[in-house]
């Protein structure tokens, strides 16, 4: 006896699909996905972009510094806004006294003098030099509206010749500077003078 199977007729094989549900949320998804990479790679660049304005922004305070540094008042020569890069800046610089004061000085002779002080010791100054970046609106014609920095140094008048040759050339060239530096190295402030006491 022949054994013989009847071919059962094959069934198309059906695969099931995404219902249009399935579709939409994986869409969904993905959108959150992809706007979540936008937005930390976004925050990436603006951060980068602020960092290189704020580095731009120190160079151009630096060179403010070592211009006052060379002479005072090549500042007022400086235009207010300076090009560094792709980005313009504008800078303001302040200027304040400091005193090294003693607390017994009237008790101390200098040069003959009860309580007087070299001049060298009244004459140190504070230089603040901020820049900003300038946006081109009217807000960021002040500082504080936009990115920058502040550099302060303390400037010592008989800091003249640690400058560089060109910074003693200059001072050398000029009688008035001459004259100022003179003073600053001999003379000396009474006790009744300001500050003293």
């Amino acid at each position: 006896m022949m054994n013989t199977k009847k071919k059962q007729p094959r069934r198309p094989m059906t695969r099931r699909g995404f219902s249009f549900l399935e579709a939409v949320l994986a869409a969904a998804l993905l959108a959150i996905v992809a706007s979540s990479i936008f937005s930390v790679l976004s925050y990436a660049m603006n951060s980068d972009r602020r960092d290189e304005a704020r580095l731009g922004a120190a160079e151009v305070a630096n060179r403010v510094i070592v211009s006052y540094l060379d002479d005072s008042t090549s500042v007022d020569k400086l235009p207010d806004t300076i090009d560094y890069g792709i980005y313009t800046f504008r800078w303001d610089l302040d200027e304040d006294k400091i005193r090294i004061e003693e607390p017994n000085r009237r008790n101390r002779v200098t040069a003959g003098r009860q309580g007087a002080v070299p001049t060298a010791l009244t004459n140190l100054k504070e230089i603040r030099v901020t820049v900003w970046l300038d946006e081109g609106r009217p807000e960021t014609l002040v500082p504080g509206a936009s990115t920058g920095v502040r550099l302060t140094r303390l400037v010592n008048p008989l800091g003249f010749g640690s400058r560089g040759e060109d910074s003693m050339e200059r001072l050398m060239g000029d009688p008035g500077r001459i004259s100022d530096l003179l003073q600053t190295l001999t003379g000396f402030e009474d006790p009744d003078a300001e500050g003293g006491g």
